[in-house]
C-alpha cells in the first residue's frame, strides 16, 4: 500500500490521475493507493513535529482500516509506504521520522518535496526525492542540489545509492504536475508538458522505485533510476554545481580571480602577465575577510604576482524581501582586488580599460551564467524556455559604495537584489577603486557582487513568474 499525504489545499480528487499512474507502473506488484484527508487540508496541522505527529499517525491508520474494509488484504506482511506532495512531502517526512523506530513504514516518497533538512544521507528510511524542473517554490531544482549531495555521500556505490536514496528532477514538469487540474499558487505554471505525459514520467520513477522495495525489479527498473537521475546530475544540475563551485572552494574564491582578471582592463597578451597567488583566498569569517590585504609583487620574469581575497555573504534570512528561504547560492561574493591603476603602474604599460565597475563584474556574471547553461543539453533547454516564455530579465542600478570609503562598513553590508516585478534589480557595492596616492589603501577595489549561480537559480525559475518568492501555498 501506498499512502499519498496531500499538500496544502489540495483536495485529495487531485491526486486520482496520479495515484492511477504509480498503480499502472507497478505491474509487478498488486498496489493500493490511498490519499487521506486531513484537517483543514493541511497536514501539518496533525504533524507539526516528530514529538507531535500522533494524529497523523492516526489519520493513516484509520486510512489503512478503510482499505481493508474495502478489501486490502489484512494479514498482509509487508509495510506500507508513505508518500507526499509539497507540504505533504514534509508531513510525511516528519511522520516517517517519528514512527521509524517502530518501523511503521518501508520507505519514503517525496515529490515536489525534501526530507528534514535535506539530510538525506541519514534519513532513517530509504527515500526516493522527486522534483520539477520549473518547480516554483521549496522544492526547486536549486534547492534540490542539496538533497542531491546528501544522497551521493552515501556510497561511492551509485547502484547502492539509486536503490536507498535517489534524487531526480523531472524535465518540464511544475509543482502542479503532482496534482494536474490543480494550480498551486507560486508555481511556474503552465508547465511544458501535457498532465498526461508528466503523471506518467512520475509513475514510472515511482514504480521503479517501489519494485526496488519489495525485491520484485529487474535491471530495467535500476535503469529508469540510473537514467533519470543521471541526468539530474550531469546535465540538469552540472551547470548549477559549477556556478556553485565559482563562488568559493575550501581554500578559493574562484570568482573573485575572475573579477581580478576582467577588472584589470589588460588586453589579451598583457592578462597573461597577472598571475592570481593562492586562487583568490577564501574567508568563511567576515572577521578573517575583513582582516585579509591585497599585496603584489613583481616577479623576476615580469609577471606581477597578486594576492587577493573573497569571502561569501550568505542568504539566512533578512536579506532581501524576497523570501529567501530556497535559495541556495550566495548573497553575493565579496572580493579584495587590486585596481586596475594598481596593475598597469606595476606592469608598466598605459593600453587598458581603467573604469570597470562592480557592476560590470554583476553583468558578466549572466554571461558566465548563460555560457555554463549553454554546455550541457538540459541547460540549452532551460535558456529556450526562458528565452521563449519571454523570462523577466536582471537589471541594474548605479554601483553604490561603503560610507567614507570604510572597510568594516564594506564588510557589513551586501548588494541589493530586489525583485519589482519587472526584473530581478541589482545594485553592486564597492569601495574605490582607490586612487593610487591615497592615503587610505592605495590602489585597492573591494566589490560585492551577483554570484553566477544566483543568476542560474532566478533563470531556471523565479524569471519564469510574475514575481520571486519561495513558498508553495
Amino acid at each position: 500500500m501506498l499512502i499519498l499525504i496531500p499538500g496544502a489545499n489540495v483536495a485529495t480528487s487531485y491526486y486520482v490521475d496520479t495515484a492511477k499512474a504509480i498503480q499502472e507502473q507497478t505491474f509487478k506488484i498488486s498496489l493500493w493507493v490511498v490519499v487521506p484527508s486531513v484537517t483543514a487540508e493541511k497536514c501539518i496541522i496533525l504533524c507539526p513535529s516528530t514529538k507531535f505527529c500522533s494524529p497523523l499517525h492516526y489519520v493513516v491508520t484509520k486510512a489503512v482500516e478503510k482499505a481493508e474494509a474495502m478489501g486490502f488484504p489484512k494479514d498482509l506482511k509487508s509495510k506500507p509506504f508513505l508518500a507526499g506532495h509539497s507540504l505533504g512531502g514534509v508531513c510525511a517526512s516528519t511522520l516517517a521520522s517519528a514512527y521509524a523506530d517502530e518501523n511503521s513504514y518501508d520507505s519514503l516518497v517525496v515529490m515536489g518535496s525534501y526530507v528534514t533538512n535535506q539530510d538525506v544521507a541519514n534519513f532513517p528510511l530509504p527515500v526516493l526525492t522527486l522534483g520539477a524542473q520549473l518547480d516554483g517554490g521549496l522544492g526547486r531544482p536549486g534547492m534540490l542540489t542539496r538533497s542531491l549531495t546528501s544522497a551521493l555521500s552515501i556510497s561511492k556505490d551509485y547502484d547502492v545509492v539509486l536503490k536507498n536514496k535517489p534524487v531526480v528532477i523531472l524535465p518540464k514538469l511544475d509543482h502542479s504536475s503532482f496534482c494536474p487540474g490543480f494550480q498551486v499558487p507560486g508555481d511556474v505554471f503552465p508547465a511544458d508538458i501535457d498532465d498526461k505525459i508528466a503523471v506518467g514520467m512520475i509513475g514510472s520513477v515511482v514504480a521503479a522505485f517501489l519494485h526496488i522495495r519489495v525485491e520484485q525489479h529487474s535491471s530495467d527498473d535500476l535503469d529508469v533510476l540510473r537514467d533519470a537521475m543521471t541526468y539530474t546530475k550531469n546535465d540538469m544540475l552540472k551547470p548549477y554545481f559549477d556556478a556553485l563551485a565559482l563562488e568559493h572552494t575550501d581554500t578559493t574564491t574562484p570568482w573573485c580571480v575572475e573579477a581580478q582578471m576582467y577588472l584589470s582592463g589588460l588586453g589579451d597578451e598583457d592578462v597573461k602577465r597577472l598571475k592570481i597567488q593562492n586562487g583568490a583566498q577564501f574567508y568563511s569569517d567576515s572577521h578573517q575577510f575583513e582582516h585579509s590585504r591585497v599585496a603584489y609583487v613583481r616577479s623576476s620574469n615580469g609577471n606581477l604576482l597578486l594576492n587577493v581575497s573573497g569571502h561569501t555573504d550568505e542568504y539566512k534570512g533578512g536579506l532581501t524581501d524576497l523570501g529567501d528561504s530556497c535559495l541556495v547560492p550566495a548573497h553575493d561574493v565579496a572580493c579584495k582586488l587590486a585596481s586596475a591603476d594598481r596593475i598597469a603602474q606595476q606592469l608598466n604599460i598605459t593600453n587598458y580599460v581603467s573604469n570597470r565597475t562592480c557592476g560590470d563584474v554583476s553583468r558578466l556574471a549572466v554571461k558566465k551564467a548563460r555560457e555554463l547553461l549553454s554546455q550541457t543539453t538540459a541547460g540549452k533547454s532551460i535558456l529556450e524556455t526562458y528565452d521563449r516564455r519571454q523570462g523577466r530579465p536582471i537589471c541594474y542600478e548605479p554601483d553604490t559604495h561603503a560610507l567614507f570609503n570604510i572597510g568594516p562598513i564594506f564588510i557589513s553590508e551586501t548588494i541589493k537584489i530586489e525583485d519589482n516585478g519587472k526584473c530581478l534589480d541589482i545594485t553592486s557595492l564597492g569601495l574605490g577603486p582607490q586612487p593610487l596616492n591615497s592615503a587610505i589603501f592605495p590602489g585597492v577595489y573591494y566589490c560585492k557582487v551577483l554570484s553566477p549561480a544566483r543568476v542560474i537559480d532566478y533563470i531556471m525559475t523565479d524569471s519564469l513568474k510574475p514575481k520571486s518568492g519561495c513558498l508553495n501555498k
